[in-house]
């Protein structure tokens, strides 16, 4: 997985509750480093959870699956690249 708030790379088999980025010590059992997370909704995509108030933060959730899908800095990441791909940038 990516950490989201810097980007580094980290290989784990499983993320901790606990867990947090050797590099910038951001939480990695968080919301914003989950796959189910909408980052332009900034929410859950899951219907089964509930919501959490910080989504940076560690968390407790059972659905948590290590996600990749995003940029640190909020730089568009892989949502913002297939979104043009399939419906072209408009040039001013």
């Amino acid at each position: 997985m990516k950490c989201a708030g810097c980007g580094t790379e980290i290989d784990l088999g499983t993320v901790g509750f606990g867990a947090v980025c050797p590099r910038c010590g951001a939480y990695l059992h968080a919301c914003v480093q989950c796959r189910l997370y909408d980052s332009a909704a900034e929410r859950c995509r899951s219907l089964t959870t509930e919501p959490v108030r910080d989504r940076e933060g560690r968390n407790y959730c059972g659905e948590f699956v290590p996600g990749n899908d995003y940029s640190p800095g909020g730089a568009p990441g892989k949502t913002g690249a297939d979104f043009e791909r399939l419906f072209g940038k408009e040039d001013d």
